[in-house]
């Protein structure tokens, strides 16, 4: 369900050009760059169409946003509240402008999302949001499924085979040295005989953390350049290959599997990233200003919203609810 790196990188370009064309700042010379960009491909002039459709669908709840803030803001000062407008939401003012950044990128990111479902229809076993999922294979080995994932299995003699499609599973391998277990992912393999270890496919990247045993870890294609991981490793890979090995705490990279979610001076933005996959809807950051605010803390997975609930009063910040698919947390005031 990931995005290519090319479609990553065309999509990004695609809000940047619109943050600009809408920011009241865009020169002659930049609108014709900005024609330029748009016509090098059928994929460029179409990432900026999507940019501008889904921000057409965002457009009502900033301005609720902005006028929640607003009536807020009155009561406090002892002043009537404003009689509220149907305007534009970032016409003159600079906060609301900001608002826009993040839910452009919010938005793209969800046209992107769209289109990988498939790979969850074709999976042998997938998760809904907020779902975990054991299961125990033919050869004995045992798979705990995390939230919103999925996965298929190709057992043949000579090896087994399972490809995570999507988010994170925890393995328990029989052992087995005449037929290799093998995880696939799309940007990374991780080999082992028997062991126990947890592999996470998220953002143009494969994580492989190692509780029990040893894996060999490495590239689509470069098995000779494979990293040896034991217990307490962990070790990130991507397009450009196997990153550094480092030592962590595996059982707390693993938390989810004991119903928690542990997060160590990790950025807001990372969170939220991490907190969707829990949501039954979606949460976005309203404002870019907030996006590095650090979270530390162990969280009950059973209750998401008791999480957001926690983040908002330690971090000061608010949550705006939309029918209960798309939630907005801002920061009051800025």
């Amino acid at each position: 369900m990931h995005p290519t790196p090319v479609q990553t990188t065309i999509s990004n370009e695609a809000i940047e050009w619109f943050s600009k064309l809408h920011s009241g700042q865009a020169t002659p010379e930049d609108r014709g760059r900005f024609e330029a960009w748009r016509k090098l491909s059928p994929r460029h002039a179409k990432a900026y169409a999507d940019v501008e459709k889904f921000w057409a669908l965002l457009d009502e709840p900033a301005r609720r946003v902005f006028e929640q803030e607003e009536v807020q803001a009155r009561l406090k000062a002892g002043v009537d509240p404003p009689v509220l407008r149907a305007a534009s939401p970032f016409a003159g003012k600079p906060v609301r402008r900001a608002f826009a950044g993040l839910s452009l990128a919010a938005a793209v990111a969800m046209v992107l999302w769209l289109p990988g479902i498939l790979r969850f229809w074709t999976s042998d076993y997938h998760t809904r949001w907020g779902e975990r999922r054991d299961f125990t294979l033919e050869d004995g080995s045992h798979i705990t499924l995390n939230t919103h994932s999925a996965l298929s299995v190709e057992f043949t003699p000579e090896q087994r085979v399972i490809k995570l499609l999507e988010g994170e599973a925890y393995f328990q391998v029989t052992h087995n040295p005449a037929r290799p277990f093998i995880v696939a992912t799309a940007h990374g393999v991780a080999q082992v005989t028997g062991t126990a270890f947890n592999v996470y496919e998220q953002d143009e990247r494969m994580t492989v953390t190692v509780s029990e045993g040893r894996v060999r870890v490495y590239a689509e294609g470069a098995e000779n350049q494979a990293v040896e991981l034991t217990a307490g490793l962990q070790a990130t890979g991507d397009s450009d290959g196997i990153g550094p090995v480092l030592r962590v705490d595996a059982r707390q990279a693993t938390a989810w599997r004991e119903g928690l979610l542990v997060f160590d001076l990790q950025p807001l933005s990372a969170v939220v990233d991490e907190l969707n996959r829990y949501f039954p809807g979606q949460l976005m950051i309203a404002d870019p200003r907030i996006r590095q605010r650090i979270v530390s803390g162990a969280f009950d997975l059973t209750q998401p919203r008791d999480i957001l609930t926690a983040i908002e009063k330690t971090l000061g910040l608010s949550s705006l609810n939309l029918s209960g698919a798309l939630t907005l947390l801002y920061q009051p005031g800025l």
